[in-house]
């Protein structure tokens, strides 16, 4: 019997030659990555030599240039729109704090905005004295600061007067209905002097009818004792 063929000899994976030329790409291509890193590609040129290479691979027709969208226009997309209102509310807000400083940090002069009226709201004992409508001298330079505001403003001008709940009953006022008319009606006269049209001008008493706090203290009822002036800030119609 004849001797049985040698089995072939089958070696498993690739070749040994194979890791080191893919460790020689790799070696190239970090290179290339490297080089390209470090140059700088002029676009132009680039352009020009493209067209024969175009040519040379049979690309007759080069790429149409991108033409970016137009940009729309942000002013006609905006919805909102400035309030005229609250613009001029702040110009008046602005105005006062500037020129009653001293007036606010002293707090003889509180400021209150509610709905469409700018409030300017002072205790009766910094204008009056006790029982009386006779504005204080000292306080008409803070007044008069107060009208060359309202005279540079628009708008309807409410001025009210408003006491505590103690009653009141004398020779010139016979309750407080009288007492905070009377008020109300020293300061619209003061500010009708400076110049400030009498058409603008709305003046009431409200005695203790409409109260900030309960007149349960001496110091509530103190702070129910005050004028205050209201301006409106006119709608705007358009």
């Amino acid at each position: 019997m004849s001797d049985p063929k040698p089995r072939q000899r089958i070696t498993k994976g690739s070749p040994g030659w194979m890791v080191t030329f893919a460790d020689m790409m790799s070696l190239l291509l970090c290179l290339f990555i490297l080089i390209l890193s470090f140059a700088k590609v002029d676009s132009n040129q680039f352009r020009k030599n493209a067209g024969p290479i175009n040519q040379a691979f049979g690309v007759s027709k080069t790429p149409t240039d991108f033409t970016a969208p137009p940009t729309p226009n942000i002013i006609t997309l905006n919805p909102f729109k400035t309030d005229p209102r609250r613009a001029e509310e702040n110009r008046v807000l602005v105005q006062i704090k500037k020129v009653m400083a001293k007036e606010i940090l002293l707090s003889i002069i509180d400021l209150e905005v509610k709905d469409n009226l700018v409030i300017i709201r002072f205790p009766g004992s910094a204008a009056f004295a006790s029982g009386t409508a006779d504005l204080a001298p000292e306080f008409m330079p803070s007044l008069g600061r107060i009208g060359e505001v309202l005279k540079s403003a628009n708008g309807r001008i409410f001025i009210s007067g408003h006491t505590d709940d103690v009653p009141i009953s004398t020779e010139r006022f016979r309750s407080n209905w009288d007492l905070s008319a009377a008020r109300a009606v020293s300061v619209a006269h003061y500010l009708l002097a400076d110049q400030i049209d009498a058409k603008r001008v709305i003046v009431q008493g409200a005695a203790d009818s409409q109260p900030l706090l309960p007149n349960d203290s001496p110091e509530n009822r103190a702070r129910n004792r005050r004028v205050e002036i209201a301006l409106e800030i006119p709608v705007d119609k358009q």
